[in-house]
Formats: C-alpha cells, structure tokens, sequence
C-alpha cells in the first residue's frame, strides 16, 4: 500500500490525477497550431481531425534537471489524443470581420509508468468551445481572434490516480496571427492566456485530505515559419513556448517553486489541395521545468464540406 500510495502522489505531481498540482491548469496542447494559424478559412463549414502522441522518460525539477532519484527515476508518459474540431465561419461582419464558432471533441488515451506500476485510463475528454470568433484579412496581414472555454465533462474521481477530466473550467482568450513575408515565406503565431477556476473536489497528495485546488495562470503561444517552394506545399519549422505566470493554490496558499515551463522546436510540412489540408509535424522539448520533457508528433487532416 506504502508504494501504490508513493504512485498517487507522483501521479499527481504529474498532473494527471485530480487535477495538477503544480504546473498550472495544462488544458491546451502546447504545439497544436502551425502554419497559417492567423489565416482563418473563407466562409463554410470545415472539420480538423488532430492526432496527437507525446512520449516522455524526463521528468524536470525546478532548476531544470531530470529528477532520478525517487518515485520519478523510472518515469514514463504517453499520450495518445484524436480530436474533432468543428467549424463554422458565418459570411456575417462584425467590424469588418467575418464572424464564426467552433468547438473541440477530444478523446484521450494516457499510460504512465513508476516504480513498477503501469497506469492506464482513456475516454473523452474535456469538450472545448468558443462561441465568438472574428476574422480579419488584408494583403500582408492576417487575425482571428477568439476566446476558448473548457468544460469539464470528462470523466473526473478524485480518488482515481489517473483522470482524463480536469473537474474545473478554462477561459483562455486567443490571438492568431499571420503575416505574409517576402519570398513566400509565412510566419504565424497563435498566443493564449489562460484563467483557471477552482476544482472543489480534491485531495492534498501531500496529505491525503480533501481541500481545494486553483491552477495557476499560464501564458504560452504556438509558432510557425515556412516557405512555399511548389503550389499547395508549405515547409517550415513549427514550435511552442509555455509559462506558467501564478502560482497554483491549494486550499487558498501558494504551492512555491511549482511553475511549469516548456519550449520546443521541430520540423513540420503542409500539403493543401482543393478543400483537403494535411500536416504532419514532430517538435522536440527544451528548457522544461517541473513538469516532463519529451517530444510530440501531429498529424492533422481538415477539410472543407460546404
């Protein structure tokens, strides 16, 4: 019972249990955006397709060093993640934008390993929307602007050392931009801000006691530059930066030296042809704290219905 308990705890340092503890909210995928992200899409109906993978065997302390001794010296995490997202962009202006709605379906598969131990949970998980999209356009410049909501409808027990909800909500404002650049050459960003609210049903890993549990704030942003050698295919660089900007509060105190932060960079390609977009992208991890280290892949197929 001692080591099943050591598991719970360091779970939930991982954030994978009843919430995070440490490392702020972790909602967003870091690295989900890439090419043309400002660029949002003519008036119609779209639908994207993200599959996800994130394999990690770090995970990173407050300096920065793998932590390889204790209950994380064996550490491994695996992500597995296919995502529906919805779109709908109305021929509607709204200050000269184009106004639209969009909303996320995600289904999650996560395996973790410590001292031994092999954790596994899966199902859907927290569903995304945004009801007030606005789009601009013009010859060197393009935005879309937005603000995301997370719901908590996955499936959540705080007794569970693994859970693919977050019990709490996310309201995270969005800001993508694209700039059209000499040379074919593109370069996006998308930057986001995220406020967490409080998850009322937790328990302390520390202390086994139930009590409170609110995310720190986090500012991250993806990015993306590439060049457009053949008609219809982009080839570029892709990658993220995450920072946890408050602490977490558990029970109303600070939780110290608990910040998360991530960067990465890797290669990524985009193929366009007529209402079919594909992108396969893979980004490698750097100058983590307190949360793991790993690489991801990104295979992503949108399409255009109407």
């Amino acid at each position: 019972m001692k080591k099943l308990a050591v598991v719970v705890v360091t779970l939930a340092l991982l954030g994978l249990s009843s919430g995070a503890w440490g490392g702020g909210g972790d909602q967003y995928p870091n690295g989900a955006e890439d090419f043309l992200v400002g660029m949002a899409p003519p008036p119609g109906f779209y639908v994207i397709n993200y599959n996800y993978f994130y394999f990690s065997h770090d995970y990173k302390d407050d300096s920065g060093d793998t932590i390889n001794v204790g209950p994380l010296k064996d550490f491994r995490l695996r992500v597995y993640a296919n995502v529906t997202r919805l779109i709908y962009i109305s021929p509607l202006k709204i200050l000269g934008a184009n106004y639209g709605v969009h909303a996320f379906f995600p289904w999650l598969d996560v395996n973790a390993n410590s001292l031994g131990f092999h954790i596994h949970k899966r199902g859907l998980g927290d569903i995304i929307i945004d009801p007030f999209i606005l789009t601009w356009h013009t010859r060197y410049v393009h935005v879309v602007t937005g603000l995301d909501i997370y719901l908590p409808t996955g499936e959540y027990d705080k007794y569970r050392p693994v859970n693919i909800g977050k019990n709490f909500y996310t309201f995270e404002p969005v800001l993508g931009v694209t700039f059209m650049l000499p040379l074919k050459t593109t370069l996006s960003f998308k930057f986001m801000y995220d406020f967490n609210t409080t998850n009322n049903d937790y328990i302390n890993p520390m202390t086994g006691k139930e009590t409170s549990l609110k995310p720190g704030q986090e500012f991250h942003f993806d990015w993306a530059m590439a060049v457009n050698p053949l008609p219809g295919l982009r080839v570029g660089v892709t990658g993220y930066f995450y920072q946890q900007t408050t602490n977490d509060e558990i029970d109303g105190k600070d939780v110290e030296h608990q910040r998360g932060r991530a960067m990465a960079i890797g290669p990524g390609i985009r193929w366009d042809y007529k209402r079919l977009s594909l992108v396969l992208k893979t980004q490698y991890e750097f100058g983590v704290k307190n949360r793991p280290q790993g690489r991801n892949v990104w295979f992503k197929i949108a399409y255009k219905f109407l």
